[in-house]
């Protein structure tokens, strides 16, 4: 039995080394709100939950050139998630995988990316084939 019991992530911070660069990047990309950004320091909302970007001149990119193991995975409607795979790629970000069936914790279709700084993001929207399967087999009965 645990000591305590949280009731849920007030934030997390994500480092970068351009901290206002990289929020009008998740303000324009994801729709992200910048609530507050100081010398040091984005203070973001995605939906109600918030997230800080810290800037940091000795920034290390959590994992390899084209890892996608470590990242922060953000929840789009279907039809967000096909703009932004679609603006990710006119803006010049490399799509590292992408995924529509098979996923065992989240079923649904999932797009990582980086970030300027080498930071993982990953796109959710909580469709995909196997989803599209349930429902058509759901419809037919």
């Amino acid at each position: 039995m645990s000591m305590l019991q949280a009731k849920g992530i007030l934030h997390f911070t994500i480092s970068c080394r351009d901290h206002a660069k990289s929020a009008e990047l998740y303000r324009d990309l994801l729709g992200c709100e910048i609530l507050r950004i100081s010398d040091k320091f984005a203070f973001m909302q995605c939906g109600t939950q918030h997230f800080v970007l810290w800037g940091s001149d000795d920034h290390v990119p959590p994992q390899p050139p084209d890892g996608t193991k470590f990242h922060h995975a953000f929840i789009v409607s279907p039809q967000d998630f096909d703009r932004a795979r679609s603006e990710i790629e006119r803006r010049g970000f490399k799509i590292l995988k992408y995924e529509d069936a098979g996923h065992r914790s989240f079923p649904g279709r999932h797009l990582y990316f980086h970030d300027y700084d080498g930071n993982g993001i990953e796109l959710f929207d909580g469709e995909g084939e196997e989803h599209a399967a349930e429902k058509a087999k759901a419809a037919a009965n």
